[in-house]
């Protein structure tokens, strides 16, 4: 006979049955988001943070361009690894409508020193915002550093892709190009 007795089955159904109830109340509410996270083909939602002056960038300020937005963090070593083909693919496409917003989820003190030295140290002039509180994590749904997600040129996710990978890449060179052509 197993010693798990039925008042025990009993309260560990009622306590899976509370915390069941309690997650559909926070869907409700707006409070977990929707579980299937953002998608491809979805419209990147409303999102803004300030940048490393303290300006606010929002992802509307970029409808009309070519977006590529990168989450990532200092401490970050795939993060530090991509940075520099990102900065290639800005360069090659910034002046027909191509843009990075890079967002640093860096937190604690100093954590704008820690990204304004990051950007130095790598030679980035791609626009860097700030998010030590990590709204974007919750907003776009990610699930860890680096997570980048390609956006055309109304705000739709044409891409999302979880780690790190080469943006001077053949594949995701013509992506870009495809874009800026639409």
């Amino acid at each position: 006979m197993s010693d798990f007795n039925l008042g025990e089955r009993v309260g560990l159904a009622g306590s899976l049955a509370f915390y069941v109830a309690a997650l559909g109340v926070l869907a409700v509410e707006g409070c977990i988001g929707d579980a299937r996270g953002v998608e491809v083909g979805d419209r990147v939602p409303d999102y803004s943070a300030p940048n490393l002056t303290g300006a606010e960038i929002s992802f509307a300020d970029h409808l009309g361009d070519v977006v590529l937005i990168n989450v990532w963090a200092t401490w970050c070593g795939p993060c530090r690894v991509e940075m520099p083909p990102i900065q290639e693919s800005y360069n090659r496409f910034k002046d027909r409508g191509f843009t990075v917003l890079a967002i640093s989820i860096d937190t604690g003190p100093g954590y704008r020193d820690k990204a304004a030295q990051f950007v130095a140290e790598l030679g980035l002039d791609f626009p860097v915002l700030l998010d030590p509180e990590s709204r974007i994590e919750r907003v776009l749904q990610t699930v860890g550093v680096p997570e980048t997600f390609v956006l055309d040129r109304e705000g739709r996710i044409v891409k999302r892709l979880i780690g790190a990978t080469d943006w001077d890449s053949p594949a995701n060179q013509a992506l870009i190009e495809e874009l800026l052509e639409m």
